[in-house]
């Protein structure tokens, strides 16, 4: 009798455990993505304007300190931006543009760059979408420096100064 109570006391026991467990480690996922297994990835997302919608693609990078980097990236490498704006879909950050960037060395193509960042529970990256002079999305499958610029900018991420974080405020 006090074997079975004891037993019994012990599956409550360790199905208890298991639930906070389970829960505890669902809900702690944390929002910057530390369980996010890809550093960076090209998704396809779409711009609202005033008239179009349009779907380009963006370079995502998860493993971040603030969904600002892409921003604080771009600021280091090449000064002042030349337009921001706000967005329908993260009112929280704006879209940073840089325009006529020479991002390849060696290359004399100029590009346009478009920082931006997401911050939610479910979602935290900081991202940039790229055309090119001649307006064409960088990222898109047949573009032929599409892998040199990911290369590029995945760099420079990975070299951006990762102890200021003063620069942030410039950017809401």
């Amino acid at each position: 009798m006090i074997k079975l109570k004891i037993c019994y006391f012990f599956k409550k026991f360790f199905l208890l455990i298991f639930i906070i467990f389970f829960f505890a480690n669902y809900s702690c996922k944390s929002s910057k993505n530390r369980y996010q297994k890809k550093h960076t990835s090209v998704t396809e997302v779409s711009i609202f304007n005033k008239k179009d919608t349009l779907s380009v693609n963006q370079l995502r990078f998860y493993k971040i300190q603030s969904a600002m980097d892409c921003m604080k990236m771009m600021y280091e490498n090449y000064g002042i931006w030349n337009k921001k704006i706000s967005t329908v879909e993260n009112y929280m950050l704006r879209r940073i543009i840089w325009h006529n960037i020479k991002l390849i060395d060696n290359n004399n193509e100029l590009f346009t760059v478009i920082a931006t960042g997401y911050e939610s529970k479910e979602l935290y990256y900081a991202g940039l979408i790229v055309f090119d002079s001649k307006e064409k999305d960088s990222f898109e499958e047949n573009h032929p420096l599409k892998n040199k610029l990911i290369e590029v900018l995945i760099t420079k991420m990975k070299r951006r100064n990762k102890t200021d974080s003063s620069v942030y405020k410039l950017f809401k």
